[in-house]
């Protein structure tokens, strides 16, 4: 026979000792963690400095009103304030050609969320702000009609995108609207239709010729410029993917998500809501 004799004092000593060592273990890897989240979210929000000046609602026009609405896929804090960031961006601003006044307005998406997305974004405004500002400081606007003007623009722009040799690609709408006439030019690269709120009624102005995303290989062939005449009190509505890839609910006994099927879900709540973005996101 064996006797065995436990010192209970002993035991519990040494596990208090073991849950000590393992609660500091784990704290310090929790600052170590903070401080990886800290330095993510400074990278974060450098980003978002250097977008903000790119993506901006820049027109101003007596008959053309414009506004913004964007939520971005990564929400986070930085210094105690709230930002986003992502893939989507919007911009528009005045030009010249001809000697009529253009509104210009774009809304992109680029490939990727998050940082990844915002290169997109980086590129894009980069590039289209360098378009816009050498059309009015230049004579190039005195001597270009808007159909020449949006090509040019199309093709600088897909050639930046197509040096990343199909890693970063991007949707976009992109077009002119003449401030007289109400005449507008677009051009889309695989975008989501332009929708038009009119009388009360929602539809899609249907785009005759897409071309695909800029950066996309081997994209040639001529360009088309669509056009499309706007009427007192039309409201126009561009807007990425995310409109319509939207969850509306769970299946049944599991976890996976339901993905809105319907296109005109989107037209049915711009009825809804009169043409108002906010309302409609609402």
């Amino acid at each position: 026979q064996i006797a065995v004799s436990i010192d209970n004092s002993l035991l519990y000593a040494r596990l208090e000792e073991k849950v000590a060592e393992r609660t500091q273990d784990l704290n310090e890897a929790l600052v170590e963690v903070r401080a990886l989240k800290e330095q993510q979210d400074g990278d974060y929000f450098l980003n978002t400095l250097l977008i903000e000046p790119l993506a901006q609602n820049n027109a101003c026009s007596p008959s053309v009103e414009l506004d913004f609405f964007i939520k971005q896929k990564k929400q986070f804090v930085f210094r105690n304030g709230q930002y986003e960031l992502g893939g989507d961006i919007n911009i528009s601003e005045n030009i010249e050609l001809q000697k009529s006044k253009y509104v210009v307005f774009l809304n992109g998406d680029a490939m990727g969320k998050s940082i990844q997305g915002a290169g997109g974004v980086l590129v894009l405004g980069t590039v289209f702000k360098s378009i816009i500002q050498r059309t009015n400081s230049t004579d190039y606007g005195k001597t270009v009609y808007p159909e020449k003007w949006l090509k040019d623009a199309f093709v600088e722009m897909h050639k930046a995108f197509v040096s990343f040799d199909g890693s970063m690609l991007m949707s976009l709408v992109f077009g002119l609207i003449d401030e007289r006439t109400g005449v507008m030019y677009f051009l889309n690269a695989e975008h989501p239709d332009i929708v038009l709120y009119r009388d009360g009624k929602a539809s899609f102005i249907e785009t005759t010729a897409n071309y695909t995303k800029l950066g996309t290989q081997g994209q040639a062939g001529s360009i088309s410029v669509q056009v499309f005449s706007l009427l007192p009190d039309d409201i126009i509505i561009s807007g990425s993917d995310g409109r319509d890839d939207i969850i509306i609910g769970k299946e049944e006994d599991s976890d996976y998500d339901i993905i809105n099927e319907d296109h005109e879900l989107f037209l049915r709540h711009v009825e809804h809501a009169e043409g108002d973005i906010r309302k409609i996101y609402n």
